[in-house]
């Protein structure tokens, strides 16, 4: 399908929403190199609730260090105005999880596990930045939510169809919308200007085949993703879809059976130890 008639479904279909303000002023900010920490500071400061996440976000395990960041300055300065950017996509999530249902509640705990999951694995292979796998787990499904958000009935029959006929989130979605959370999230983050390896990874991380990328290493991040979200599928982290061990595809990232064991169990105690110290 072309990406504007894409994009007119899209919008007839579904409310997409408007990135929070302030994430809109501090990407704009980030972007730019006349910017100062202090304009920064000054208007993430603007928000407190959005402070206070991005704070905590800084202080997990795979951004603190085992250091206590406890101001927005400290935070820019040790992450660096690169890491911001994903940073401030991830305090963004939070805001589209409004609602309290069971649904929202397992796809934020898959979203985490992904995010763990992802980290483990750069940490394990040395393919990319722990960090940037780790936002990119946890913003992979995130047109799921908006999907939900917009069409709570229409996706609660993506959901029955995917449980009682077996067939995967990407087919019961294009079955029942025309479209799928990939071509939406996609679609949301060129509208809300995303770094570029977080839109690719929205919109491929279920691909088969990918198209050349301007950047090899997007490719990495979708083969990451891909492989933590199936790990996670597996172990039954959030949602409860059966993937077989044998098709998680650990190969692609030149990991053998034994040592992807070894990262499953590992995943599990993470999963357990750090859910409550991110975001």
């Amino acid at each position: 399908m072309k990406e504007d008639m894409l994009e007119k479904i899209v919008l007839e279909t579904i409310d997409v929403p408007s990135i929070p303000p302030v994430a809109a002023k501090v990407l704009q900010l980030v972007n730019s190199d006349y910017t100062s920490i202090n304009q920064l500071e000054n208007i993430i400061s603007q928000d407190q609730s959005f402070s206070t996440r991005l704070l905590k976000i800084a202080n997990s395990p795979y951004y603190g260090r085992g250091r206590s960041i406890d101001s927005i300055a400290t935070a820019i300065i040790i992450i660096g105005f690169n890491s911001m950017k994903s940073l401030v996509t991830a305090a963004s999530l939070k805001d589209l999880h409004r609602k309290s249902g069971l649904f929202e509640q397992k796809h934020w705990e898959h979203s985490l596990g992904v995010s763990i999951a992802a980290s483990l694995l750069a940490t394990e292979t040395h393919m990319l930045a722990p960090e940037e796998a780790l936002i990119g787990g946890l913003i992979h499904d995130f047109g799921k939510i908006v999907m939900n958000n917009s069409l709570p009935d229409q996706y609660r029959s993506v959901i029955d169809r995917i449980n009682e006929e077996n067939i995967s989130t990407v087919v019961a979605e294009d079955e029942i919308f025309g479209f799928n959370h990939c071509n939406l999230g996609a679609l949301i983050a060129r509208k809300w200007k995303l770094p570029a390896n977080l839109e690719v990874v929205v919109e491929y991380h279920h691909a088969e085949h990918y198209p050349p990328f301007e950047d090899s290493g997007y490719e990495t991040l979708c083969q990451v993703v891909q492989v933590a979200d199936a790990m996670c599928l597996h172990l039954g982290i959030g949602m409860q879809v059966a993937v077989d061990f044998s098709k998680i595809g650990f190969e692609q990232l030149g990991l053998t059976a034994e040592h992807f064991e070894t990262l499953l169990k590992k995943l599990k105690e993470d999963y357990i130890s750090q859910k409550g110290q991110l975001f």
